[in-house]
């Protein structure tokens, strides 16, 4: 069986490398002036397909055998890589990298403080505090403590990712949302999937919220009152919807169980099961009796809060801000703990973020991306900008084949020329937001939910497979709003 796979990868290879080789000898037979030409092998159509072809394969790997998202990402970008065939593989490797340095020390210096405020059981206390009022709640309108649990998550990710960074949201949210949930006897699936997509939409609210809006807010010159202005009114329209749907597909799930939440029945509680008769006072019981580290707290806090208002106060030493932070947080840990603590990402998730960014610029320098420059720049032209519509399809294709911040970075010195007004920011902004709520591999909080969400058992875990329908869905919906949206309302 083994020898079986090893002939069958090797010639898979063997017709990889053959096709790649095909059109190299193809396009060495253009004339001079033919832009494939011009750009090289990577620019052919054969290979922009082959490229397509591979990667909707790995989606498919994770989807159907649950192959580990690091592992499939990693081998599509070293195939992307050897399609540029020497032409480009370094440049296309320093560029990545280049964009994926500056993601490992920041997201690092927010990693560390939330894990070890999830090991001082901080998480833990905020979940249960919000459990006794909830339980109070529920004893006085048990049918509205469903819609009520859902809104409140699905917004507090909405404003921690607009008040610090969608990615630190996920980090802080997901295990509050997993306790939760657990405590409530509500399946965490479809909240988990609504909190990825309320980051996105947290993210896309401020100038400071994702990557892709210091990226274009620095292109176009956007202030923080034009987020608040432009951006804000369409995005609570999607929050609405959004809470509606994660109401709907949870009450559905709900039904296939002996008992709903938010009805009479029963709370588990650290394995112990009691009736909503008494819930608020065990709730209460269990806040008293819970033993929270108040030293990691105070220092995962203190580090958190600290990087969160320095990040954004002096934007141009993010980078030795967050440096520092790590720095500060891994003395002040405990001497055995520390090592540990500095490995809290997990190297899966940096492998992932390597592979997603090299990824990235292969498909941003290829036909790929050419077709979908052409396509912007064939809805303008004659003194006319690109259509908001075609800004922001480009926006989502690129970003769900690729990853948000780097087809931003990518995407925005291209447009920009072409489509200089605000309009054209917020399509193609609103396009990256739905395209990176497509897929769990389509932005970096995906990636992060994915591997936070694994911490804990089975139920909770969020796959590519376990994502990809409902991200799909509700990132459709997105496209065709936000295409609407800003076609119709110009600014």
């Amino acid at each position: 069986m083994q020898s079986r796979r090893l002939v069958i990868a090797l010639g898979l290879l063997l017709t990889v490398f053959a096709l790649v080789a095909l059109a190299n000898n193809t396009e060495s037979n253009v004339p001079a002036g033919a832009k494939a030409a011009e750009h090289g092998i990577e620019y052919s159509p054969v290979v922009g397909v082959l490229m397509l072809v591979i990667l909707f394969a790995a989606f498919f790997a994770m989807t159907r055998y649950n192959v580990p998202l690091p592992l499939a990402m990693s081998l599509v970008a070293c195939l992307f890589l050897a399609f540029q065939w020497g032409k480009k593989s370094e440049h296309i490797l320093s560029q990545g990298f280049h964009h994926y340095a500056p993601i490992v020390i920041l997201f690092t210096a927010v990693a560390i403080p939330a894990h070890m405020i999830e090991r001082s059981n901080g998480f833990k206390w905020f979940a249960a505090y919000l459990a006794l009022h909830l339980s109070r709640f529920r004893l006085r309108y048990p049918r509205l403590t469903l819609p009520l649990l859902l809104a409140l998550m699905l917004g507090l990710t909405y404003v921690t990712a607009g008040l610090m960074h969608n990615v630190t949201s996920i980090l802080i949210m997901t295990p509050i949302i997993i306790r939760l949930c657990d405590s409530f006897k509500v399946p965490s699936r479809w909240l988990l999937c609504g909190a990825l997509i309320a980051s996105n939409l947290g993210g896309f609210s401020t100038k400071w919220g994702d990557t892709p809006n210091i990226v274009e807010a620095d292109v176009w010159k956007l202030s923080a009152g034009d987020f608040l202005r432009e951006v804000v009114p369409a995005n609570l329209i999607v929050m609405v919807v959004l809470w509606f749907v994660v109401l709907r597909l949870t009450r559905w799930q709900l039904s296939k169980a002996p008992v709903a939440a938010g009805g009479s029945g029963t709370v588990t509680v650290d394995g112990k099961t009691f009736s909503d008769a008494v819930i608020a006072a065990d709730w209460k019981k269990v806040l008293k009796s819970l033993e929270v580290d108040l030293r990691l707290l105070v220092i995962g806090l203190g580090s958190l809060t600290a990087f969160i208002i320095l990040h954004v106060v002096f934007d141009d030493f993010k980078i030795a801000i967050g440096g520092l932070t790590i720095v500060v947080a891994i003395l002040l840990e405990r001497k055995e703990d520390r090592f540990h603590t500095l490995q809290s990402l997990g190297f899966d998730v940096y492998m992932a973020f390597a592979a997603i960014f090299v990824l990235a610029g292969c498909v941003g320098e290829s036909w790929i991306g050419s077709m979908l420059q052409q396509l912007i720049e064939s809805t303008g032209g004659n003194g006319k900008e690109s259509q908001p519509w075609a800004i922001c399809l480009t926006g989502y294709l690129g970003t769900t084949f690729t990853e948000a911040a780097s087809w931003a970075t990518l995407a925005s010195g291209k447009i920009h020329p072409t489509a200089a007004s605000h309009s054209a920011a917020w399509a193609l902004g609103g396009g990256i937001c739905a395209g990176s709520s497509s897929l769990v591999t389509a932005a970096s909080a995906g990636v992060i939910l994915a591997e936070e969400s694994a911490r804990f058992k089975e139920p909770h875990a969020i796959t590519f497979r376990k994502y990809m329908p409902f991200g799909l869905a509700f990132s459709a919906f997105m496209l065709i709003f936000y295409s609407l949206y800003f076609s119709l309302i110009r600014f």
